[in-house]
């Protein structure tokens, strides 16, 4: 396989296990893109000094460690400029001078057609002929049923856990 066929690989950092399973999820089944992940911004900078195909990052602000994912965006803006980064948070916005010029901030929570739609406007239409999800005849269809017919859901999760907390993506709205 070329570069050219090769999928756009993001690396997603996010330390809330069903917040990055989801996020995940999006950005590989919609956008067609290849996801590495890491839960905190050290393990983040590991991945990104022995990878150096990584595109995008997109990351969290509040995570356990030293560095915030503010922290991170700037020190990947010093070490590797051509790498985008999209910040997100539903508790904290950026001040002034936390995200590097070009970099972006998605609050929390975030339908997924705007990380989607963020995701494409940073990494530019070159980016976007190569990560077009694949068109395979065997998917199923929109609507159609994926767990097999002995599994029965009475009721929907909601995705709000516990405590109330809502820092997944919404769905989308229905039309």
């Amino acid at each position: 396989m070329t570069s050219e066929n090769r999928p756009t690989i993001i690396l997603l950092v996010e330390d809330e296990a069903l917040v990055r399973m989801v996020a995940s999820e999006i950005l590989a089944e919609e956008g067609g893109y290849r996801i590495i992940e890491a839960v905190n911004a050290d393990e983040a900078l590991s991945i990104l000094e022995a990878r150096h195909d990584v595109r995008l990052v997109c990351t969290d602000v509040d995570m356990p460690g030293p560095l915030n994912g503010f922290a991170l965006a700037r020190i990947v803006d010093m070490r590797r400029p051509g790498i985008r980064v999209i910040v997100t948070s539903g508790y904290r916005r950026p001040d002034l001078g936390d995200l590097p010029k070009g970099m972006r901030f998605l609050p929390k929570p975030y339908p997924p057609s705007a990380l989607i739609e963020m995701v494409r406007e940073l990494l530019g239409p070159a980016e976007r002929s190569r990560t077009a999800p694949p068109q395979n005849s065997s998917a199923p269809e929109h609507g159609s049923p994926v767990l097999p017919g002995g599994i029965k859901i009475d009721q929907l999760h909601t995705g709000v856990g516990n405590t109330g907390g809502l820092a997944q993506p919404l769905p989308e709205p229905e039309e």
